[in-house]
């Protein structure tokens, strides 16, 4: 017999906490306005440990939203879509974008999200048992010595014939950007080393269609070409596959789009 109060006690302890530790990350951010009321010479020494502090500070606000979110998820979980014929599409990375046609994987427990975990290993998939993999701007999260054994484990639960389809900012379009534009690097640092505003949100690696084709061909990937968002249903992602950069009036394409069979 459950214990008096069940679920719903434990709900309301577990908000309690949530809310308890939201206010302690309020506390810990007011000392970060103080730096902003100091002399410009006293910033750029001070710089540093802002943005550790501020790093710390950011986590501190994400984690009991994660946590809590986690917690209701043992009761309310979304169902996985199943298709015709039992064909079986991951979106890895999926953020906040939600097709309906995809089971989603990411670390951040969006509503929508079937399994929060990192998306390097996924271990309830059968060797040969997905039809398409898709990851858009995920694989740069990892650091270039383990891209090619993260690229192993997508090629592991592909099936035979299967698409692993990717978007990844692309190195030499950067580049261009960054000549074109007089050598200014503050141009291309957040999608050349991401937003870095939470912990998931670093690249470690630079990639472009040579060493990206390299690595996939490493891993057994044949047919690799790019495509085209929007070119179908199973292309239409409103992510950064589409995303175009505005500088100076002009927009940049930044992204390499790539596909490879199995």
């Amino acid at each position: 017999m459950p214990r008096p109060g069940g679920i719903h006690a434990t709900a309301s302890s577990f908000t309690r906490s949530f809310h308890l530790e939201l206010e302690t990350a309020h506390l810990l951010k007011r000392p970060l306005n103080l730096i902003f009321q100091i002399s410009k010479k006293a910033k750029n020494r001070l710089r540093p440990y802002w943005l550790a502090l501020n790093r710390v500070v950011s986590w501190l606000q994400l984690r009991p939203r994660i946590t809590y979110i986690k917690f209701l998820r043992l009761f309310i979980a979304p169902s996985i879509p199943v298709q015709a014929e039992g064909k079986l599409y991951l979106h890895l990375g999926c953020g906040a974008v939600d097709h309906n046609k995809f089971i989603n994987i990411d670390g951040y427990p969006f509503p929508h999200v079937h399994y929060v975990q990192s998306i390097d290993r996924l271990p309830q998939f059968d060797d040969a048992s997905v039809d398409l993999i898709y990851a858009s701007h995920c694989l740069e999260h990892f650091s270039y010595g383990r891209t090619k054994a993260v690229l192993d484990e997508w090629y592991r639960v592909l099936k035979k014939g299967a698409v692993l389809r990717l978007s990844v900012p692309d190195f030499d379009k950067l580049v261009e950007i960054y000549t074109i534009h007089h050598h200014d690097l503050d141009m291309i640092l957040p999608p050349l080393m991401g937003g870095q505003d939470n912990k998931y949100n670093y690249h470690l690696t630079a990639l472009n269609k040579v060493n990206l084709s390299r690595l996939l061909q490493a891993v057994r990937f044949t047919e690799i070409r790019e495509w085209q968002p929007g070119s179908g249903d199973l292309t239409t992602f409103d992510d950064f596959s589409i995303y175009k950069k505005e500088i100076a009036g002009k927009m940049y394409e930044i992204s390499l789009n790539i596909e490879a069979i199995k």
